[in-house]
């Protein structure tokens, strides 16, 4: 009972600082788009718990509690007038914590391109990049990571690069309860001449009251809560019982040894879930095998974010 007054507790002053600020567009939006369906499903939370390789984009610091050599790819389909977003992470163990990186991909092709009297030259595509190599440690019960990033933007033939600097926190309360704080575009210059992407504040909760049952909640606070967004999810894993090697967030499947594919298929689960982000509904599911997950996820169109419902398709391989 003293755990889910804590997490009431926790979720309604989120709503209360979300109420305060005034909403705002931001630059470099398609960084603010996610690329894990299963965080997406939970309304783009997961800053608290989403303990997969994915989270080199998220939360940095929740890497440290990803035990295996993981790969993760996904694709958002439904953006319309010739949009795409696309990502790829990898990750694995090393002696003192994680190390991750991945590719952030957002595209507009077939842009029409005009001259002064106004006849059409042809047409050209849009491209913009993020590279993001990640760092996490444990200590106790805190986790930390790092990732330095840069920005590549490609626009008819002209290239121009930049940086930025994200950093995080996790803390693990107890075996139900998670607390987090990342902050992204600590310091950027988006394209070599200054231009800065809006910092990003994002304090967040998890909480896990029964095997594969996950509540969370962030709070996205963009030019230091000058917008705001206040995220919800809830996801529930069929089949999920108490392992203790699962790890903090009861949600995950850990390998130990190599398996024939008879053996990597096995162990089926299957996830629900649910979430809104800023008003705008998300929901999905996913299969999970032993060292294989598929999700799928449905978000509904967000003015400040998407202009049409996307669904966002990942898939993640554990090694």
């Amino acid at each position: 009972m003293k755990n889910i007054k804590s997490i009431l507790i926790a979720l309604i002053l989120m709503a209360s600082l979300s109420s305060v600020f005034a909403e705002d567009n931001s630059a470099a939006v398609f960084t603010r788009l996610g690329i894990d369906a299963r965080s997406i499903g939970m309304g783009g939370t997961g800053g608290a718990f989403l303990d997969n390789v994915s989270s080199a984009y998220l939360n940095p610091a929740v890497l440290a509690d990803v035990k295996r050599i993981e790969l993760t790819t996904s694709t958002r389909q439904g953006m319309g007038l010739d949009r795409a977003q696309n990502a790829v992470a990898l990750g694995f163990r090393i002696p003192t914590g994680y190390v991750a990186a991945f590719w952030n991909n957002g595209s507009v092709a077939d842009l029409e391109e005009y001259d002064n009297n106004g006849t059409l030259l042809g047409t050209f595509d849009n491209a913009d990049h993020v590279l993001g190599l990640s760092y996490a440690a444990k200590i106790g019960k805190f986790n930390m990571g790092l990732t330095p990033k840069m920005y590549i933007s490609d626009v008819h033939e002209d290239t121009k690069t930049g940086y930025s600097l994200d950093m995080g926190l996790m803390y693990h309360v107890n075996r139900y309860f998670n607390m987090g704080f990342h902050v992204r575009d600590l310091v950027s210059d988006y394209d070599g001449d200054g231009t800065k992407v809006p910092r990003e504040l994002v304090p967040s909760i998890a909480a896990f009251p029964i095997p594969g049952l996950v509540l969370a909640a962030d709070l996205s606070g963009e030019d230091d809560f000058a917008s705001s967004r206040l995220k919800l999810g809830v996801e529930y894993w069929l089949g999920m019982r108490d392992d203790t090697e699962i790890g903090s967030s009861l949600s995950g499947i850990r390998i130990r040894e190599n398996a024939t594919w008879t053996d990597i298929l096995s162990k089926t689960q299957a996830g629900i879930r649910a979430g809104v982000n800023d008003g705008a509904f998300s929901a999905g599911f996913g299969l999970r095998f032993k060292m294989l997950e598929m999700n799928y996820a449905y978000q509904m169109a967000n003015n400040e974010l998407l202009l049409n419902d996307t669904h966002l398709y990942s898939l993640l391989l554990r090694f």
